[in-house]
């Protein structure tokens, strides 16, 4: 996913409405607003305290602070991050990782997703330019990019951050649930005040002012999207993208967006949002419902497509 995507999938017009709703009683205070830049778009808390409890506030900053300690491992493109110095070795690959690099990686394993998500593109990545107006790569210069074995994170480090972010909320005395959006993805824990359900929009991959689907959760839930939208450029009539399949180096084929709803870490949901755009619809809908996921696809075609999640599930993906 992209580091500089900063629409939300939050749509503003939808969740602000489900978060302001709920107002104050006397055992629940006031909800706690905050947005900041970080993770290389603008991340919004909103944090549930207990009543009159005045160290919310503090937990916030705390959230903040663990995203940028993931930020300042993973963060492929601040000279001064830990996968950058990595990435400058002679050979990346023999390096020793950080941590959190290591945790992206168990994670890849545990979810059994290689085939389709590689945290080593950066080379087939920089190749097509995204950022620079684009550049349609040769078959030789995305063979030798494959091999180049220098670290991208990208794909990984929002979801990581989110769950980071929302152990410090957890471990803050005083805040009984909280919302984070972060762009791409958006985590929430805990019970809303009335209980009120989570909403978070997913929106139309051709037209961001309007939604296709609205997740309403009545507990913990992250959602992710991943969409040929994000980063990309036309060229030729053909719209290329920065979801690239590790088996090629091209942008996959099939999906215009792929949202990943469930009950499971931000660091999942943000590895499957981009394993399963790059598998492909029949795969994707196939793992998701062994896995007991929820989808919203948006396919090549521009038709929807939902896989509910399983029965007895705490959240609904609501369509028009």
């Amino acid at each position: 996913m992209s580091r500089s995507a900063t629409i939300a999938f939050l749509v503003a017009a939808t969740t602000c409405v489900a978060l302001l709703a709920g107002c104050a009683s006397a055992e629940t205070a006031e909800p706690l607003h905050m947005s900041r830049e970080a993770l290389g778009t603008v991340v919004a808390i909103t944090a549930y305290p207990a009543a009159d409890d005045s160290r919310a506030a503090e937990a916030i900053d705390a959230a903040y602070e663990a995203m940028a300690a993931v930020e300042a491992e993973l963060d492929a493109h601040a000279a001064d991050s830990a996968i950058a110095r990595v990435n400058a070795a002679p050979e990346p690959a023999l390096e020793p990782l950080p941590p959190y690099a290591e945790d992206v990686l168990d994670a890849i394993c545990v979810l059994e997703v290689r085939e389709w998500f590689s945290p080593q593109l950066w080379a087939a990545t920089e190749l097509w330019a995204f950022e620079a107006g684009g550049h349609v790569p040769t078959t030789a210069e995305l063979e030798a990019a494959l091999g180049d074995g220098r670290y991208d994170f990208g794909g990984a480090a929002k979801g990581l951050a989110l769950d980071e972010a929302a152990e410090a909320l957890r471990a803050a005395a005083g805040v009984d649930a909280a919302l984070i959006a972060s762009g791409s993805t958006t985590l929430a824990y805990g019970t809303k005040p009335h209980s009120e359900p989570w909403r978070i929009g997913v929106e139309d991959p051709r037209d961001p002012s309007a939604l296709i689907a609205t997740i309403e959760a009545a507990g913990d839930i992250t959602v992710s999207t991943s969409g040929d939208y994000q980063r990309a450029f036309e060229r030729n009539g053909v719209l290329y993208h920065h979801i690239l399949d590790p088996a090629t180096g091209r942008p996959a084929l099939g999906f215009r967006s792929l949202t990943v709803v469930g009950d499971i870490s931000g660091l999942d949901s943000d590895i499957l949002s981009t394993a399963l755009f790059v598998a492909g619809p029949a795969r994707a809908m196939s793992f998701a419902e062994e896995h007991g996921l929820g989808l919203v696809v948006v396919d090549a075609g521009g038709r929807t497509h939902i896989v509910p999640g399983p029965e007895g599930r705490t959240w609904e993906i609501v369509t028009e």
